[in-house]
């Protein structure tokens, strides 16, 4: 995307296509070709050519996550309600789900997304997540730490502990990653017992899907 977040869904694709080493308009892929797709971003219709290029990057073995929207309602959000997409809810610092947080029968997991507007903790900074970001200046691209919040910053908790399980087993593909899931096994149950429409399977935890994945591969952890 450029300059201010500005850009297509068919931008969006290609960076898909080019990221899992498919065929794209650059003419390139990269020289190893990403495991794990983070899409921090949403707000295009459904789209079967979309669909259908998700089903060839998980078919690749590549797995995709995405942010489940900012909107505060059921209604679906795309890239994340995509079939083969892992849909990332947001939670706050007191593991609630997150007032703006979207939530329906697409949510497949809930992670930390931060809340800008309080500091319950008292430390003196918002409850948001603390990350690496950027202004433009008349300098070029100034850097730094700024705290921010919303499903963009909860999908990649998600996508990163993916990154820890690929790490220790990297025969894990995106059908074992689902039934890990769906068994519990990558989270901490929230919500109503079991998956909802909230939290999905829970929030993510990453030393139960580190665990999962060497048992996934046949390593019994100390």
């Amino acid at each position: 995307l450029g300059k201010g977040g500005g850009g297509t869904s068919y931008d969006v694709d290609q960076a898909v296509r080019y990221a899992a080493g498919l065929a794209n308009d650059s003419g390139t892929v990269p020289e190893r070709p990403a495991q794990v797709i983070n899409l921090s971003l949403g707000g295009a219709p459904f789209s079967q050519s979309t669909q259908a290029l998700f089903d060839e990057v998980r078919a690749a073995g590549v797995l995709v996550v995405a942010a489940a929207g900012n909107q505060a309602s059921a209604a679906p959000v795309y890239p994340a309600s995509y079939n083969g997409v892992i849909s990332v809810s947001a939670v706050d610092a007191q593991r609630r789900l997150a007032s703006y947080s979207s939530t329906g029968p697409n949510i497949d997991v809930a992670a930390p997304g931060g809340n800008n507007s309080v500091d319950q903790n008292g430390d003196g900074y918002p409850d948001g997540v603390l990350s690496t970001g950027g202004t433009v200046g008349n300098n070029g691209i100034n850097f730094a730490y700024t705290f921010a919040n919303g499903t963009s910053m909860a999908a990649p908790h998600v996508a990163g502990v993916l990154a820890l399980m690929k790490s220790v087993n990297g025969q894990l593909t995106p059908a074992d990653i689902d039934a890990m899931l769906a068994a519990g096994e990558l989270s901490d149950d929230l919500g109503a017992p079991g998956r909802d429409d909230q939290f999905g399977h829970g929030i993510v935890n990453a030393q139960r899907a580190v665990l999962a994945a060497l048992q996934a591969g046949g390593t019994t952890p100390g």
